[in-house]
């Protein structure tokens, strides 16, 4: 598997976690199984990347390169 690698600026959307473990099979079944674009602000080491939304409000928790993937326009 080649590891995902994202540059500071680069665009990606956020998988939708809230699908995956919904409790009611069928809670989450017509939720997008991606939400953004978001924009990559400060890559930490090992695959962690610190997101922000595109008004720039900063996301709390650094997110996991395997819980992203590159957003083209």
């Amino acid at each position: 598997m080649i590891p995902k690698a994202f540059e500071v600026g680069d665009m990606v959307l956020l998988e939708n976690i809230f699908n995956t473990i919904a409790k009611d099979e069928l809670q989450g079944k017509f939720d997008p199984n991606w939400v953004g674009p978001y924009i990559i602000t400060k890559v930490f080491g090992r695959g962690a990347y610190r997101l922000s939304t595109l008004d720039g409000e900063v996301l709390k928790n650094p997110i996991s390169a395997r819980h992203l993937k590159k957003y083209y326009i």
